[in-house]
């Protein structure tokens, strides 16, 4: 068989499907109990559409994708299952933490604007390090960041 824009398809190999960190059956149990204050219509919705997502999740694989698009679409289907897992109350992976942030994701996560936090570096209030690169971009210590956010709910 020819090689196409999407690589070889010749190969009849047999190969693990490969399982997402949400998306895999595994996780999700056999009964989910509905929410306290959940309609048990929405209850049911949400359960039928995430066992569409799961199946769009693990029908991924086989279709002819860009790996760009494949990826982007991983990404959407895993969002989605998110945020319907938080919905009924059942555990969702998270990112792993990073030890340097820049100024929007600091920004973010302390839940100021990027503005707000330049103003605040050039007060003294919080403290960065600057790159020695061209446009010198501020780096924030995820350990400066929790001081932050521990002195303003105080």
């Amino acid at each position: 068989m020819g090689r196409s824009y999407f690589g070889s398809f010749g190969n009849d190999e047999w190969r693990p499907r490969p399982r997402s960190l949400i998306g895999s059956r595994r996780e999700v149990p056999n009964f989910i109990p509905r929410p306290r204050g959940l309609h048990k219509w929405t209850y049911q919705r949400l359960l039928r559409k995430m066992r569409r997502e799961l199946n769009k999740l693990d029908r991924l694989p086989e279709r002819r994708l860009h790996r760009v698009v494949r990826r982007r679409l991983q990404t959407q289907y895993e969002n989605q299952l998110g945020r319907i897992r938080r919905r009924l109350g059942l555990p969702v992976g998270r990112p792993r933490a990073r030890i340097w942030y820049r100024t929007t994701d600091a920004a973010r996560l302390i839940g100021v604007s990027w503005k707000t936090l330049v103003r605040w570096v050039r007060t003294g209030r919080v403290h960065c390090v600057r790159a020695d690169t061209y446009k010198r971009p501020r780096y924030f210590h995820r350990k400066e960041l929790a001081r932050v956010i521990a002195s303003l709910k105080v």
